[in-house]
């Protein structure tokens, strides 16, 4: 029988292998086409393009999977990174199946049915989207399309989102409270500037967050220590 060290440590090696071969085959369908077709490329202009964007996203990439690694455990970080529809299928999947099966997050019996259920949502998406491209699309472009209905799907995000953070949320107010207030006040500070500050407006979360916890814990400790003085 495996200990939880040996388990976490192949669920690294197979993460970091996965995660490579996938990156691997994302940068090979262009190379390939680049290659076949003789298209000359303007690195200087790609390198412009891509930099900001780059930054940008890697930075909320990596604060992401700083945040959720604690919460759902590595294996179910490497497979919702590999497949994606992180924030808006994997995430809230993950979370949900801990609920619905009274696991703590975190916990090891946490992060096996974070696995599962990030592997079953993949599958699952991957079917929908493919049944839907193949027979729904003709019918589902007009219904998407119509003024009327298209701001309700615009705001699907948000609907599912907030069901399944509130739990999370009441569940610890005080260590939840720190991040989702200050998150609210740079909302409001920023503006319309939010979406694009969104990256470094992350790490200053997280960074705040962490120093407001430490000196929660140690005020708390402080205090225990004197209750326990005779």
């Amino acid at each position: 029988m495996q200990s939880s060290e040996q388990f976490n440590n192949k669920i690294h090696r197979l993460g970091i292998l996965t995660t490579l071969v996938v990156g691997i085959l994302f940068i090979s369908v262009p190379l390939g086409i680049t290659l076949i077709f003789g298209i000359t490329l303007d690195w200087k202009q790609v390198l412009t393009v891509s930099a900001p964007i780059g930054v940008i996203f890697g930075i909320t990439g990596l604060c992401e999977k700083l945040a959720m690694a604690p919460v759902i455990g590595p294996g179910a970080v490497y497979l919702a990174s590999s497949t994606g529809n992180v924030q808006n299928m994997k995430l809230p999947a993950a979370l949900n199946a801990m609920r619905v099966m009274d696991c703590e997050e975190g916990s090891e019996k946490g992060r096996v049915v974070s696995i599962i259920a990030v592997a079953t949502s993949a599958f699952v998406t991957t079917i929908i989207v493919f049944a839907g491209m193949l027979f729904l699309a003709p019918l589902v472009v007009p219904l998407l399309s119509n003024p009327v209905i298209s701001p309700a799907f615009d705001n699907m995000f948000p609907a599912l989102l907030g069901p399944m953070v509130l739990p999370v949320l009441l569940k610890n107010f005080k260590a939840a409270v720190l991040p989702f207030g200050l998150a609210i006040v740079f909302a409001i500070v920023l503006g319309s500037s939010y979406g694009q500050l969104q990256s470094i407006v992350m790490v200053a979360v997280i960074l705040l967050s962490i120093g407001g916890m430490k000196l929660i814990m140690d005020r708390k400790k402080t205090g225990t220590e004197e209750e326990t003085e005779p």
